[in-house]
């Protein structure tokens, strides 16, 4: 899944960049604004899949993990779950998981995007909700890890 992320991310960006071209080609006023709108749209969207693709990372690592302690049975396929059970978020936190790791990384360098997501998972799976307090904690954890 990973890899097709990365491929939703590129053509995001791919088409943000064809969207903003478009914008500095044209004379038009209205669509100028239409183009760089279609671009916001289209940056937004990447991020969007960039933080999906930093929780699908970090539920993978933590499963690793949590098998590497107590290995659980295989299924009837014969295969394991991929996802925590203690660390499933429905869509409804999903969406606010969003929304604070998209407060979070405005005006934050493209490097701090994982270390910000995977802060904000980790509030999450002890229990936060609040988008706001989610931003917040995140922000500051990941100012602690860079110290």
């Amino acid at each position: 899944m990973l890899q097709k992320l990365g491929d939703h991310i590129a053509n995001c960006l791919a088409q943000a960049n064809i969207a903003e071209l478009r914008a500095s080609e044209t004379s038009n006023e209205t669509l100028r604004s239409d183009y760089e709108r279609l671009a916001r749209t289209w940056r937004h969207l990447a991020s969007s899949y960039q933080f999906v693709e930093s929780l699908e990372r970090f539920l993978l690592d933590a499963d690793k993990a949590r098998r590497a302690l107590s290995p659980e049975p295989a299924n009837e396929n014969g295969g394991r779950a991929l996802l925590l059970r203690s660390t499933a978020f429905d869509p409804e936190i999903i969406a606010v998981l969003i929304a604070a790791y998209e407060r979070a990384v405005k005006a934050q360098p493209t490097s701090a995007r994982e270390t910000i997501a995977k802060s904000i998972i980790e509030l999450a799976s002890e229990g936060e909700r609040d988008p706001h307090k989610l931003c917040l904690g995140a922000l500051a954890l990941s100012t602690q890890s860079k110290s």
